[in-house]
């Protein structure tokens, strides 16, 4: 019952990010840890907003599969590479939306002090190094951050979020989505009011009461003339 829990979790996950444009035709994975050992993950070549129950894949943090008619994502290795270095990690996602990407594709980045609530909950978004996708280059390039942070950019990919359960990835990988168009308008309207040292202290001050969980990696304090 717990497997088939979490198969429909998956499922209903990945509808949705097909629904809100998160995904487009094949892309994106979705992986759950049911066991210390041992991963659900969605299958290569079915777009999520078609997954079926019985297209979920069982297999161990080593990629070996154990039950399912199809083979997993060949993205999969970036989130076995997750779970093997943060026991923590219950969940993973990797989607290609389309804000959050246009930052990953080009000089820009998420790792600004700008919303209060995006630095209280994630902090800086980093970015990984290109890697060439489906290959060993994308689980090496994303090793140094995963202790550090539960979402990151993927240049010239998309973006990766971590976390205690599933819900709680999608939510974080939402979050980074909503910061980026935000950014991105705002960007093009004037100046950005980036938010000082002692702005992000009294932030940091609100997480730490709230009890807020996750990795969070400080936000870069600047002025117009240091950012873009």
């Amino acid at each position: 019952m717990e497997l088939f829990r979490a198969r429909k979790e998956i499922v209903e996950i990945g509808k949705r990010m097909y629904e809100n444009g998160l995904v487009v035709a094949f892309d994106g994975n979705i992986s759950i840890r049911v066991e210390k050992n041992r991963v659900l993950a969605t299958p290569q070549g079915v777009c999520k907003g078609e997954l079926n129950i019985d297209d979920i894949v069982l297999m161990d943090l080593n990629g070996n599969v154990f039950n399912g008619a199809k083979k997993p994502s060949s993205e999969i290795k970036m989130h076995l590479v997750a779970y093997n270095i943060r026991e923590d990690i219950k969940a993973v996602v990797h989607a290609h939306p389309q804000y959050s990407t246009a930052f990953a594709v080009s000089e820009f980045d998420l790792s600004k002090c700008v919303l209060p609530e995006v630095i209280a909950t994630l902090g800086a978004i980093p970015k990984a190094p290109y890697a060439t996708p489906s290959t060993t280059e994308v689980p090496d390039s994303i090793k140094e951050l995963v202790p550090k942070c539960d979402a990151m950019l993927l240049q010239n990919h998309g973006v990766l979020t971590f976390g205690e359960d599933l819900k709680q990835a999608y939510y974080r990988l939402e979050t980074v989505e909503h910061f980026a168009r935000i950014y991105y308008y705002a960007m093009n309207i004037g100046q950005i009011n980036y938010l000082s040292k002692e702005d992000v202290e009294k932030i940091m001050e609100v997480r730490k009461k709230l009890g807020y969980p996750g990795r969070n990696v400080p936000c870069i304090v600047c002025d117009v003339t240091q950012c873009k």
